[in-house]
């Protein structure tokens, strides 16, 4: 049995040939992770490249009792330990749902490019997701269930891979009581209120109990499933790329969606076209279902003119503004107090979700350059009434600038501004007055660009 199981491991390893980054493992300290773990352990040429990442997300009581276990584990393999403590809010879908999004946001935050992140998903829990998605309505993307090998995040270049996918529980179970391995017990995997824990322990014992030997026909028809889906992603790929634009609104996704290109293709493209989006904004398998995404027809993208429709999806929400969709992050309620600061080269100030950047200028030059110095930072809702003069230009309301720069209205209230004497000089990112800027100096080269930086993270993932 151990000589089967490091095989299939090894076969598994073997599609990480020319990366040589980290393999973190995600070290829950239960059964799976804990036989993974050792397994990768006894790798001689791996064991120098493991971390062991362990999620606390402190909603049980022995929380505390499993991460030192982990940490004691990992002592004994010589494998470096790392315990991330989360706060799982729970927006609504659900107590299991908030939990697995705040521990993927802990897989990408110590991940880095060129990692891989080994989960320890067997044959067992691919099962267990196929038949719930199934009965929740799922298309072709849920129910190729899990992938063995994926992106963690779009274009992060950070591997996700599941190499025991093939690999049935009772075979851990053989693995682990041959190797005499410790592991912990989650009191609530035994609660059949929650819905994957009764498919474990009741509805496919039965079935296979029934029928058995069919457990091997159901992975092969869910990796066929995965080879369709891949193929249909393929084939949409030229199509979703003509609906993405770049987006550099703070707190938005990196990509927004163009309804002009969207409304031109077929209407039965169009849910798979926006599913395409989302996974180009880092949702991945945490995709809404067709009825979430005719919503998105209905009560964003065809709604009047005038209004600003918004949808929420998990902690983010879909906006409409000049004819483009945006996946926009949850902002906490306004709040920021005036505050006098110094623009520098160097500059890095809070505000609001993200932070005042110094970049280095972008071809605009003079006309959001601003001079380094001393400054009164306020919101742009305090600045009713103000105008701001750009150098060979007239004179200007917010409600132009705004206009003329297209800012979503959503971030016009909250857009810092810099004072000087009372004065409106600048709104970061997007224009300085004649009087503030590095030209108006006559010292261009020392000029600072400051753009707001919001933080976006989509967090979002089923599997």
């Amino acid at each position: 049995m151990p000589d089967a199981l490091l095989s299939t491991l090894d076969k598994a390893i073997a599609s990480l040939s020319g990366r040589s980054g980290r393999l973190v493992v995600a070290y829950s300290g239960g059964l799976d992770s804990t036989v993974l773990l050792h397994l990768l352990a006894q790798n001689a040429a791996l064991k120098n490249r493991l971390l062991a990442l362990h999620v606390h997300h402190g909603l049980s009581a022995n929380a505390d009792t499993w991460a030192a276990h982990c940490g004691q584990q990992c002592a004994q393999l010589q494998v470096p330990f790392v315990c991330e403590r989360v706060v799982v809010n729970n927006h609504g879908a659900g107590i299991e749902q908030a939990a697995r999004e705040a521990r993927y946001q802990a897989f990408a935050a110590h991940c880095l490019p060129g990692d891989t992140l080994l989960l320890a998903h067997h044959a067992d829990d691919q099962a267990e997701t196929f038949f719930m998605r199934l009965l929740r309505g799922s298309g072709l993307t849920g129910l190729a269930a899990m992938a063995a090998v994926r992106e963690l995040q779009p274009d992060s270049d950070i591997l996700l891979l599941r190499p025991l996918l093939s690999t049935r529980r009772a075979q851990l179970e053989d693995y682990a009581a041959v190797q005499q391995l410790s592991w912990v017990e989650d009191e609530s995997n035994g609660d059949e209120r929650f819905e994957r824990n009764w498919w474990r322990q009741t509805l496919l014992p039965q079935i296979f109990a029934r029928l058995p030997g069919r457990e091997s026909a159901l992975q092969r028809s869910i990796a066929q499933l995965q080879q369709d889906q891949q193929l249909l992603a393929e084939l949409l790929q030229p199509a979703v790329e003509a609906c993405l634009r770049p987006c550099r609104w703070p707190s938005a996704a990196p990509l927004s969606c163009s309804i002009i290109e969207l409304l031109a293709a077929p209407a039965h493209h169009r849910p798979y076209l926006l599913r395409g989006w989302l996974a180009r904004c880092g949702l991945n398998t945490g995709m809404p279902g067709a009825d979430f995404l005719q919503r998105i027809e209905q009560e964003v993208i065809a709604a009047a003119p005038d209004r600003q429709p918004q949808l929420q999806l998990g902690d983010l929400t879909i906006r409409r503004f000049q004819q483009q969709l945006y996946l926009v992050a949850e902002m906490p309620p306004f709040s920021a107090e005036p505050c006098d600061v110094v623009i520098a080269h160097d500059s890095h100030i809070p505000w609001y979700d993200g932070a005042l950047v110094a970049a280095p200028a972008p071809e605009c030059g003079g006309s959001v350059l601003l001079q380094p110095g001393n400054y009164r930072l306020v919101a742009a809702n305090a600045c009713q009434g103000m105008t701001l003069k750009i150098a060979g230009r007239p004179r200007k309301t917010l409600k132009h600038l705004w206009q003329e720069a297209g800012v979503p209205p959503w971030l016009r209230e909250c857009w810092p501004a810099l004072l000087r004497d009372g004065e409106l000089c600048a709104l970061p990112g997007l224009c300085v007055a004649e009087k503030a800027s590095a030209v108006a100096g006559q010292e261009p080269d020392s000029g600072v660009f400051l753009h707001w930086q919001g933080i976006f993270q989509a967090g979002h993932d089923l599997t």
